[in-house]
C-alpha cells in the first residue's frame, strides 16, 4: 500500500512461531521491491525477527488471535512495528550474563536501530526505526 511518498505494508499474522518466518520473508520481499541496500535489509530482517520473537515470547495475541506487523519506508527511515495483545511486563533491554542463552533480543534491536519505542495504549506495540539515508529526496 502506498501512502503519499511513504511505502507501507501491514500484515495480520497468526500468533504462532511460524509467523516470525512469514514476517521476515514478507519484509525481505518488501525491501527487495523497494531496492533497499542489502546491509540495511539484513539489519531490518534481524530487527523484525527479534520484535516478533519478543511479542510471541512475552505478549498475548490480539483479541482475534493475531499479531500485527507493519513496515514502512518514510522520512529517511525504515519503520518496523509489531503489536500484540499486551503482556505482563513492558519490553526493556535486559542486562544478561555473558553465558545466558536468552535475553539479548531488544539489545540487538537497540544496537541496529536509530531508535525504538514501546506504546502500550492498545496491547503492546514495539516500533523500531532504522536509518535509511539512501531515501534522500523521499523525506
Amino acid at each position: 500500500m502506498r501512502m503519499g511518498d511513504d511505502i507501507t505494508s501491514a500484515l495480520r499474522l497468526p500468533f504462532a512461531t511460524g509467523s516470525s518466518r512469514e514476517a521476515r520473508l514478507r519484509l525481505h520481499e518488501f525491501l527487495d521491491g523497494a531496492q533497499v541496500p542489502r546491509p540495511l535489509a539484513q539489519d531490518a530482517v534481524i530487527v523484525l525477527g527479534e520484535l516478533v520473537a519478543n511479542a510471541l515470547d512475552h505478549g498475548r495475541p490480539t483479541p482475534d488471535g493475531r499479531l500485527e506487523v507493519v513496515f514502512a519506508l518514510e522520512d529517511r527511515h525504515l519503520r518496523l512495528s509489531v503489536r500484540d495483545g499486551g503482556g505482563d511486563s513492558r519490553p526493556t533491554v535486559q542486562q544478561v550474563d555473558t553465558l545466558a542463552e536468552r535475553g539479548r533480543g531488544l539489545a540487538m534491536v537497540e544496537a541496529l536501530s536509530a531508535m525504538w519505542t514501546v506504546d502500550d495504549s492498545d496491547g503492546t506495540c514495539v516500533t523500531a526505526w532504522l536509518a535509511a539515508t539512501f531515501l534522500g529526496g523521499r523525506a
